[in-house]
């Protein structure tokens, strides 16, 4: 780790405006300090030097990790289930029956054309859509460069569009 006194000195002399801020991008001041350790603990690893402008470098880590938390935990609220049990489990009051049976016949035709595409297609779908993996550890994954992962997972979404719009 690089022990670069300008980190530790912005850290000090900006801590309590970073908490500030924190607390308004994650709308938790409980959570707003462990954001901030964690920002600074990412910064730290980085040559203070060589960024034009530390303090908004800090300010982006640390929403940037803010939205990676939240998107973390709506993720995990559902991972638990089985994406067929879920679905089965989807409230469809305001859904008539039969609206609710062609959504369900469309969502089939999907993953049916996601099932029919090509191995690393598929599997880069299912890793970005269903298991909430970023580019670069489906890219990593696959051994594939991170914009093959994304040509691969839009090409692939075109098509599972272009099937729902026919269906609907």
């Amino acid at each position: 780790m690089n022990s670069d006194p300008l980190s530790h000195r912005l850290y000090e002399a900006h801590r309590e405006t970073l908490i500030s801020y924190a607390g308004r991008v994650c709308g938790d001041k409980g959570n707003a300090e462990d954001l901030v350790h964690d920002a600074w603990l990412l910064f730290h690893r980085q040559n203070a030097a060589e960024i034009s402008s530390p303090l908004s470098y800090l300010k982006t880590i640390i929403r940037n990790l803010s939205f990676d938390r939240r998107r973390r935990s709506t993720f995990e609220r559902t991972t638990d289930a089985q994406f067929e049990e879920t679905m089965e489990n989807v409230e469809t009051a305001s859904v008539s029956p039969e609206r609710d049976v062609a959504a369900r016949q469309i969502m089939g035709k999907v993953m049916d054309a996601i099932d029919a595409m090509p191995e690393r297609q598929k599997a880069a779908i299912r890793m970005y859509h269903f298991d909430g993996m970023k580019l670069r550890e489906i890219a990593q994954e696959l051994d594939i460069s991170i914009g093959l992962a994304h040509k691969l997972i839009s090409d692939g979404m075109k098509i599972c569009i272009r099937i729902r719009k026919e269906e609907q």
